[in-house]
């Protein structure tokens, strides 16, 4: 099996709470690390998740169409974007070139119903 390529994105909306951005890193770069995946790159912007206007989200999108990733890690899909049209979009170009993005609710929601079937 081949190493998957992993982007870490993280945003937050204020200056005021950049340190915020270590923290998402932190805990998904540990994540990432916990199971083998190889860490390509790392997003940490500083928006308002309205649009991909930014240097970092248009630098992740390159990489996108040019399939160097198989995963997207974000602590949740409102990182990406506050909208739903525009989060939608960017899930349909992720699908169209194989990225999967993983939230951490997503691997909370796994976790939970593993647990409430045993």
């Amino acid at each position: 099996m081949k190493n998957l390529n992993v982007w870490i994105h993280c945003r937050v909306l204020a200056e005021s709470s950049r340190n915020l951005l270590n923290y998402q890193e932190e805990v998904l770069s540990n994540l990432a690390n916990d199971n083998n995946l190889r860490i390509l790159g790392v997003t940490k912007c500083v928006s308002s998740g309205k649009n991909f206007n930014s240097f970092d989200m248009q630098s992740l999108i390159t990489h996108i169409k040019k399939n160097e990733l198989d995963i997207i890690l974000v602590t949740s899909k409102k990182r990406i974007s506050i909208y739903d049209d525009l989060y939608e979009e960017f899930e349909m170009l992720c699908k169209m070139h194989n990225v999967l993005i993983i939230t951490l609710k997503d691997i909370e929601d796994t976790i939970s119903n593993i647990f409430s079937n045993h």
